[in-house]
């Protein structure tokens, strides 16, 4: 009994350990130069740009961005992209 379940925490470990796919990679704020108020991730992910004077501009979700075109976003998408720098 106790092999089985250190080998379903060694799998669970594993599994844990894979590389993350091509949509968690696309959820990657532009970078700092990137001038533009809003920005689409390849898979619908919307975010508006908000920047304090002396700051790196920060990223956030869009509950609802029909103003813009955009369908309201999938469970997927985090609040905040990982930051380019």
């Amino acid at each position: 009994m106790m092999s089985r379940l250190a080998a379903a925490a060694l799998v669970a470990v594993q599994i844990a350990a894979l590389p993350q796919g091509a949509a968690a990679q696309s959820h990657q704020a532009p970078d700092s130069l990137y001038s533009g108020q809003w920005f689409t991730t390849p898979d619908g992910c919307s975010y508006s740009r908000a920047q304090a004077p002396g700051y790196l501009p920060t990223w956030h979700l869009i509950v609802n961005p029909h103003h813009i075109g955009q369908p309201a976003p999938h469970r997927g998408c985090p609040a905040m992209p990982r930051s380019a720098r």
